[in-house]
C-alpha cells in the first residue's frame, strides 16, 4: 500500500469570533502543514464579513493554541479507536478493557467534534483592536478610491494628482477686526481706517466758498449771492 504525503500551507485555528452589525468576523492562522498537522505558524489573518482577509501585524497565540488542540483531539480519537479495533479483532472480546477503549474513543470523538465546531469568542480588548484594524483598512481603501477618481478626472497618474487639502481652521473673532468707534468721533461715525468710514464731501467744480470780509451777518430775507436784485 503506497504511502500518501500531503504538505503545504493551510489555514488553521479559527478563533476570536465577534459580530459587527450582524456580520461575523474571526481570526485564523496560516501554517505550514504535513499531512494536515500544523507544524510551523506563518501569519495570522482577520477574516471580515465579505470573505476578505486582513493580515495582522503579529501572530495570535490563541489561534495557534486552538489549531493544536483540535489536531490533538482528532489524533487522540483516531489512536484510541484504532487500538480498540485491533484488540477487538484479535479475539479479545471477552476482556473488558478493549470495550473500555471503545467508550473512551467515543468520548474523544465527541470532544474532537466539539472543539472543531466551537467558536471561541473574542474578548472586548481584542475586539476593539480588530475593529481599529478594520477601520484603518476602510480608510486606506477610501483614500485609494479618491486618488483613483482624481486620477481619472485629471487624466494623470494618481501620485501626480494634487491631493485634496483640508480647509484652514476658522481663526475666530479678533478685536482688531471689530469696527469700534474711536473716542472723539462725532455722531458715532467710524474712523477713516474702518471699512465702513464715510468719505469726505468733494467739490468737483472748485467753487470758492462765500466770503464776508466785513464780518456783517446778512439780514433776514436778504437774497443769496448770484441774485440780480442785490442791494
Amino acid at each position: 500500500m503506497p504511502l500518501v504525503f500531503i504538505f503545504g500551507e493551510r489555514l488553521f485555528g479559527a478563533c476570536d469570533y465577534f459580530s459587527v452589525e450582524g456580520q461575523e468576523m474571526y481570526v485564523r492562522t496560516k501554517f505550514y502543514h504535513f499531512n494536515f498537522m500544523p507544524c510551523a505558524p506563518e501569519q495570522s489573518f482577520l477574516f471580515v464579513a465579505d470573505g476578505r482577509a486582513i493580515e495582522l501585524p503579529e501572530m495570535v497565540g490563541r489561534s495557534i493554541g486552538w489549531a493544536w488542540l483540535r489536531y490533538l483531539a482528532w489524533i487522540a480519537f483516531i489512536t484510541i479507536a484504532c487500538v480498540a479495533v485491533i484488540f477487538l479483532t484479535t479475539g479479545l472480546t471477552e476482556e473488558q478493557w478493549p470495550w473500555a477503549l471503545v467508550a473512551v474513543s467515543a468520548v474523544l470523538l465527541g470532544l474532537a467534534i466539539f472543539v472543531t465546531v466551537y467558536k471561541p469568542k473574542a474578548s472586548e480588548e481584542s475586539k476593539q483592536q480588530y475593529l481599529n484594524m478594520v477601520g484603518q483598512l476602510v480608510a486606506r481603501q477610501y483614500l485609494h478610491q479618491q486618488m483613483a477618481a482624481a486620477a481619472a478626472v485629471h487624466a494623470g497618474p494618481a501620485h501626480e494628482v494634487v491631493t485634496i487639502e483640508q480647509p484652514p481652521p476658522y481663526p475666530g473673532l479678533h478685536k482688531d477686526r471689530v469696527n469700534v468707534t474711536p473716542a472723539g468721533s462725532p455722531h458715532g461715525v467710524p474712523s477713516a481706517g474702518s471699512p465702513q468710514a464715510i468719505p469726505p464731501p468733494q467739490n468737483p467744480h472748485n467753487i470758492p466758498p462765500p466770503q464776508n470780509p466785513q464780518g456783517i451777518p446778512p439780514p433776514y430775507g436778504t437774497p443769496t449771492t448770484g441774485n440780480s436784485n442785490v442791494i
